[in-house]
């Protein structure tokens, strides 16, 4: 079974400096994303892993999220103490990723193996969330995300003073925020190797397919 597939065209060999590509900025234009996508996939998305900072170390946190369309911002909850409490306090930057993973596309060449992914990334500052009010609507925001067939008052109880008094809420106000998206259907080959065995492109084919554990 041959795939042919048109060949991109990658830009020459440059250097990186953050003045002159800002950090939402992305090279390859192909695989970007408007902000109608990156609102869907942000709300969809289960898993975020958030980037915080103790001075020089940095420190990459995976949990869960909802994502506030009227407010554009990003809720979580959190521990009293901890170590990204702890990172927020001293510097409130913060950058947020969230990807999801396709299929494994397999090629005749070595390094045009491949695989089907979309994500987000999204920079902003941290505050922690006081208001009471405000508080319960995160932590409802995230049950909604998560457990939304269950209801308040029927299948669960309310939350309370108590509640809200022993856990965190943080929200991220985001400043800016880009997606990506390369779905191909195959990757790119070489005429000068013999084409792969059909086996090879069953849906599922390899471990990791789907983002599944190996």
């Amino acid at each position: 079974m041959s795939q042919k597939v048109p060949k991109k065209k990658r830009p020459g060999k440059r250097s990186y400096a953050i003045e002159e590509g800002p950090q939402q900025n992305q090279r390859f234009k192909e695989y970007k994303t408007d902000d109608d996508w990156i609102r869907d996939f942000v709300t969809r998305a289960p898993m975020g892993y958030f980037a915080t900072r103790w001075d020089d170390q940095p420190f990459v946190h995976p949990m869960t999220f909802w994502y506030d369309a009227d407010k554009h911002c990003i809720y979580m909850h959190g521990a009293l103490i901890g170590r990204r409490d702890a990172n927020t306090k001293r510097h409130e930057k913060i950058a947020f990723c969230a990807a999801e993973m396709g299929q494994m596309l397999p090629s005749n060449k070595a390094l045009e193996f491949s695989t089907q992914y979309r994500s987000v990334m999204a920079f902003g500052n941290i505050v922690e969330v006081d208001d009471s009010q405000e508080k319960a609507h995160c932590f409802y925001g995230l049950i909604n995300k998560y457990f939304s067939e269950m209801e308040v008052n029927k299948d669960f109880a309310p939350i309370t003073d108590i509640d809200i008094k022993r856990t965190r809420a943080y929200k991220i106000q985001i400043t800016s925020w880009s997606g990506k998206e390369n779905w191909a259907d195959f990757a790119e080959m070489t005429d000068e190797f013999p084409s792969l065995d059909e086996k090879w492109f069953e849906k599922g084919r390899f471990p990791h397919s789907g983002g599944k554990m190996g």
